[in-house]
């Protein structure tokens, strides 16, 4: 579920960016995907996006479907415009700079190997460390958001599962308090509130390489098809009332 954060991330944040008033640029401030039906293993995702409304904040929301245009996850993203304190990246260098890199061979592999993660248990609590962010910046030269939220789910999902591995992650809710810094660890710490037999609760703490602050998050897992399931019931009680 992780790497949908990323996907999520990108096209909710490229309105408000494209959108901007010269000599600004836009921050995520807000975060949020819900997980609607299975996730496929395999084949193409296909993300889109609106702005819903847009003045001093721009708030965006997306759906992200399958092959067959089944909707998988739904997300929405608040962001902010401030004015730019530096030069002005452009998305066209940023995605020369993403083409060339996609030339150079990839080797298929886990996400926490791609990512470069280590966890760590202590008492209640499960760190998750990403030792070198570096390679994963936006255009601003910070780490892109989507990676800390990617960070964030993975923390909270793998304490979840070596509880009860019936559960899935149905929802992430990110708040961003300051950028993460490139050159030192992000590390992400997952406390559950709950862990019971058909959800669980879940808080993430994400910090600097200084130990600061730097994301809060809440995820919530549940029993994988529950949606299916409502919908289901809720069909039912339909059909029955017409009769």
């Amino acid at each position: 579920m992780g790497a949908l954060m990323v996907l999520a991330d990108h096209i909710l944040g490229e309105l408000p960016y494209l959108n901007r008033p010269p000599r600004t640029w836009t921050l995520t401030g807000e975060l949020t995907l819900d997980i609607i039906s299975a996730v496929p293993l395999d084949g193409e995702l296909f993300a889109e996006a609106r702005t819903v409304a847009g003045r001093s904040e721009t708030f965006v929301e997306c759906h992200i479907t399958d092959r067959t245009g089944e909707i998988v996850a739904a997300g929405t993203t608040r962001s902010v415009t401030v004015p730019a304190a530096g030069a002005d990246p452009l998305a066209d260098n940023a995605a020369r700079d993403n083409a060339a890199r996609d030339d150079a061979p990839i080797k298929c592999g886990d996400i926490d190997r791609v990512l470069g993660l280590s966890y760590r248990q202590s008492g209640d609590l499960l760190h998750v460390e990403m030792t070198d962010p570096d390679g994963w910046v936006n255009g601003f030269g910070i780490m892109h958001g989507g990676i800390s939220a990617c960070v964030t789910e993975l923390a909270a999902a793998e304490y979840v599962s070596a509880r009860n591995p019936d559960l899935h992650t149905a929802h992430v809710h990110t708040t961003y308090l300051r950028p993460v810094v490139v050159g030192y660890p992000y590390v992400a710490t997952a406390r559950p509130y709950h862990i019971g037999r058909s959800s669980a609760v879940v808080e993430v703490l994400g910090f600097g390489g200084s130990g600061e602050l730097c994301t809060v998050s809440t995820v919530t897992a549940r029993r994988l098809g529950s949606v299916d399931r409502a919908s289901a019931l809720t069909s039912t009680s339909t059909d029955e009332e017409a009769r």
